[in-house]
């Protein structure tokens, strides 16, 4: 800390001169001004910056080495058990379960990017798993329903689809429809309820949904009520199980 020796006055680092009585500032005799160096030698990244550092590496090496320890020690485990023919999913969840870290600490950490690559490792996996014997079959709709749960959870936190939410609702019922007429195929061979009763369905309470938020939408009143929203999501349930339930009665009679 360095004062004038004329006033007394505090004076900045670096100063030539004091501010209030203009003496000169000068360093005793020996005495060379040294550069001040900045607290980090280097800049720090922005806020949520992704990016590998030495921490992530560490802990991706880490995980790594966990891995190839399990995989040998189940490996071994299996052979000398006489189980290696079964060892196909203890060592396939082993590897999942590997990447899935692997790919959180080594990916930038946001939600629609780590959401998305858990999403479509769980999907991976469950294919994976059902392949176990060499067939394919509860898979084929429980990976398509992570897709549509993501749909329905990460999609529209998009920036560009969080923008446009009329764009967001239609590709969502859309990939809705989309899973109902997979579920359809996969389980009955052909679409049978999905067209007669799925269909209408769905449809029926998208109308209606769109009815009470035109209708929310045009009062006065911008604070809607709690009972009001209450009300309005019973009336749509109670409506839609009605017609899904028509449509079922009709289609099970054989009516079209």
């Amino acid at each position: 800390m360095a004062y004038c020796v004329q006033c007394g006055v505090k004076l900045e680092e670096g100063s030539k001169q004091c501010p209030l009585c203009n003496t000169e500032v000068l360093l005793p005799t020996g005495v060379q001004e040294q550069p001040s160096e900045p607290l980090f030698a280097q800049p720090l990244p922005p806020a949520g910056m992704g990016g590998i550092t030495k921490t992530r590496k560490g802990v991706i090496e880490l995980i790594l080495s966990l891995f190839v320890v399990s995989e040998l020690t189940v490996a071994l485990s299996m052979i000398l058990s006489g189980n290696l023919a079964h060892s196909f999913i203890p060592l396939f969840s082993i590897a999942m379960v590997a990447l899935s870290l692997i790919l959180a600490f080594s990916n930038k950490p946001t939600f629609q990017r780590q959401a998305s690559i858990q999403f479509l490792l769980a999907a991976v996996y469950l294919l994976g798993i059902d392949a176990a014997d060499q067939t394919l079959s509860w898979s084929l709709v429980a990976s398509p329903a992570l897709g549509l749960l993501w749909m329905y959870v990460v999609f529209p936190s998009h920036a560009r689809i969080s923008k446009a939410p009329m764009r967001s609702v239609v590709l969502v019922v859309l990939s809705t429809l989309a899973y109902l007429a997979l579920v359809n195929v996969v389980l009955s061979g052909s679409l049978t309820w999905f067209v007669p009763v799925a269909l209408p369905s769905l449809l029926v309470l998208v109308v209606l949904c769109w009815v009470f938020l035109f209708w929310f939408s045009r009062r006065r009143n911008k604070s809607i009520p709690l009972a009001d929203i209450v009300l309005g999501t019973l009336v749509v349930l109670f409506l839609s199980a009605t017609v899904f339930d028509l449509f079922l009665s009709n289609f099970q009679r054989g009516v079209f």
